[in-house]
């Protein structure tokens, strides 16, 4: 039996439990607060294929198993881990990326300073 990637397999997790998003989302970012013992927290933006942002949503406990095994894949038992995971997708191309954020854990975050610009600082580029 063939093993699946760990990237893979954290990718895989995040498109199956994005809720909230357009049927035809042609992209998305999704960052992932995490933790030696669990994910915190999820934030969530796809994009259309015009490339509007929409709001979407992941509960953090539903990627937990996947986001577990991709860290452990990394991370030994004493590592720090990054407080952050930005994970990005495009559909069409099937390329993406995962940033890890090791100190701020507000690199990332929502808050009325970034609110206009967040979308557009997390839309995924793979130039």
């Amino acid at each position: 039996m063939m093993t699946e990637d760990v990237t893979v397999g954290l990718i895989r997790s995040v498109v199956e439990h994005l809720r909230k998003a357009p049927e035809d989302w042609a992209s998305l970012a999704v960052v992932l607060d995490v933790s030696r013992s669990s994910v915190r927290g999820a934030l969530a933006i796809a994009y259309d294929a015009d490339g509007e942002s929409v709001p979407a949503a992941i509960s953090p406990s539903e990627v937990d198993p996947a986001v577990k095994t991709y860290l452990d894949s990394f991370f030994g038992e004493g590592d720090a881990l990054p407080v952050q995971l930005l994970v990005q997708f495009d559909r069409a191309s099937g390329r993406y990326e995962v940033t890890f954020e090791d100190e701020d854990p507000n690199r990332w975050r929502l808050t009325p300073k970034t609110f206009d610009t967040l979308d557009e600082t997390l839309r995924p580029r793979f130039d």
